[in-house]
């Protein structure tokens, strides 16, 4: 009787820690934010992303957003689940970001992605962050948008962490390099 005491227990608290990080994975996740450059705008940018658990997918889409600031263009940092995202007319770059599990990116990320029909003139990058070393989500999301002929410029992994999203914002500036090329 003792044991199972014991073990009602264990499953109470691991039960309990997947809660909590449910709950933290999800709050701040309907936010979006327009952040505009100091001088003239060179153009406009959206960036949307899924959190995930960690926010690590949102750290990076911060850098990113912070750079393309930088360089004079106006973004809209959005979560996946902020509102309407489907409307890109008077944007020049789109990028989407998704934390990886099971080799996928997170459903809302890819509802998003069949969503999208209007992306002319363009240009689509997308990423992904994961713990694993092997390609994956983010070569899910370029087919995605590939078969919708939807041509993605640039696909990036970034991870090999439990939380994927490394501190050092100079390692997204690559990829905005590469995506205005």
């Amino acid at each position: 009787m003792h044991i199972w005491t014991i073990l009602g227990i264990v499953i109470g608290v691991i039960i309990l820690i997947l809660v909590v990080v449910w709950l933290v994975g999800y709050s701040g996740s309907s936010d979006s934010e327009i952040l505009k450059p100091d001088g003239t705008i060179t153009g406009k940018a959206l960036i949307v992303y899924d959190p995930g658990l960690s926010g690590g997918t949102k750290t990076a889409a911060t850098y990113m957003a912070e750079d393309l600031k930088s360089k004079g263009y106006e973004v809209k940092l959005a979560s996946v689940k902020s509102g309407n995202l489907s409307d890109l007319s008077g944007y020049n770059f789109l990028i989407v970001g998704s934390p990886t599990y099971g080799a996928k990116p997170t459903e809302p990320i890819t509802s998003y992605l069949n969503s999208l029909e209007n992306t002319d003139n363009i240009t689509t990058g997308v990423y992904a962050l994961s713990a694993g070393d092997k390609n994956d989500a983010e070569i899910v999301m370029k087919d995605i948008l590939e078969n919708k002929s939807i041509p993605v410029k640039i696909a990036v992994k970034y991870g090999n962490s439990a939380f994927g999203a490394s501190a050092n914002p100079n390692q997204y500036s690559y990829f905005i390099s590469q995506l205005l090329s």
